[in-house]
């Protein structure tokens, strides 16, 4: 009885198709996350806070305004870094779905053309 509910359930074309949206969603999420990763890293070089705590410089405000700016500048700089280190994790998480779905490709592949190769007797 389960054996047939699996199998109704589990056909061939659903398979192919979750293997191949497995794929799709992993190459997607890659891209995602390679231009995230590129658009934050690009926005950090020209960032004011970024650039003092690379230098591992101290900044001092001359006014008010200045010092409303650095405070805005470290806000943004812990934005991007923080759309940085999300990137990472995207792109990881689109590898692992593209790993799964590329190892589902191959273990079906393997089991359509072993059962099209008949059995030598």
């Amino acid at each position: 009885m389960w054996s047939l509910i699996l199998r109704r359930l589990f056909t061939q074309e659903r398979v192919n198709a979750f293997i191949m949206a497995l794929i799709l969603i992993g190459v997607v999420l890659i891209a995602m996350g390679a231009y995230q990763f590129l658009d934050a890293a690009q926005k950090l070089q020209s960032n004011t806070a970024h650039q003092i705590l690379n230098a591992e410089a101290t900044a001092e405000a001359q006014s008010l305004d200045a010092a409303q700016g650095l405070v805005a500048s470290d806000m943004e700089r812990r934005r991007l870094d923080r759309q940085h280190d999300q990137s990472l994790i995207m792109a990881g998480a689109g590898l692992a779905l593209l790993a799964v779905g590329w190892l589902g490709y191959d273990y079906v592949r393997g089991r359509r053309k072993a059962n099209a190769t008949p059995a030598a007797s």
